[in-house]
């Protein structure tokens, strides 16, 4: 008998993954970190772009959502700053109810990976985060 045919290896869990949220309203945060953390990803979330900043270059996320008007920097300036520091392959997500032409032009100038306007859709969020880093 094969005693590896008996036992057959377990699948590895998968490692939970992290998502950097940068909004200045409360209401969104909370939102976003119940619906992330329901569907198994460590939330961390921050009101101010430069501390998301500071914490994305010592805990490096799997993915950033960013809102575009943030009390301390535009979220396109950070974007592109995270965009810097992170490399082409973390997904970097605009959250945004600023949909007009100038913004959604600026872009793929500062890196990002996608755009959702807001109110964002939850299961259209998770399924796009799915798809960028599992």
């Amino acid at each position: 008998m094969n005693p590896a045919a008996e036992n057959p290896p377990r699948p590895q869990p998968r490692a939970t993954r992290s998502i950097i949220i940068v909004d200045d309203n409360e209401s969104v945060t909370r939102a976003l970190r119940l619906t992330l953390g329901k569907a198994g990803y460590s939330v961390r979330a921050f009101e101010a772009g430069l501390a998301a900043l500071r914490h994305a270059a010592q805990e490096r996320p799997d993915a950033v959502i960013v809102d575009i008007h943030l009390p301390d920097i535009n979220g396109l300036v950070l974007t592109q700053r995270l965009r810097d520091l992170l490399g082409p392959e973390t997904p970097l997500i605009i959250l945004s109810g600023d949909t007009s032409m100038e913004t959604l032009n600026s872009l793929p100038h500062v890196g990002a990976t996608y755009f959702f306007p807001k109110p964002v859709r939850s299961a259209q969020l998770i399924e796009r985060l799915q798809e960028w880093v599992e």
